[in-house]
């Protein structure tokens, strides 16, 4: 499998975990890349590593399609002011 066929995957197995969680868990919440990698790994277990994760979440933010993203927000779970994902 290429790189970028792995790079592609990984995003989205990340984006259906993150669009599940804030459905379900954190609806109406904004969290940080950050905060959302662990929970993210917890869903996919340890087939992909936290950096992966993080650096999926990263280009999602980036492209957040049925996601919301805030550039410059509070994160709900940590309190940080960061870039954060939400749901709709």
């Amino acid at each position: 499998m290429a790189a970028g066929d792995m790079t592609s995957r990984i995003q989205d197995v990340v984006r259906r975990e993150v669009s599940k969680l804030f459905r379900d868990r954190y609806r109406g919440r904004f969290l940080c890349v950050s905060c959302l990698a662990p929970f993210v790994r917890d869903l996919v277990g340890t087939t992909h590593t936290t950096a992966q994760i993080q650096r999926a979440l990263r280009k999602v933010s980036k492209m957040p399609g049925a996601l919301r993203c805030k550039r410059s927000f509070i994160c709900d779970q940590c309190g940080k002011t960061t870039s954060c994902l939400g749901g709709e």
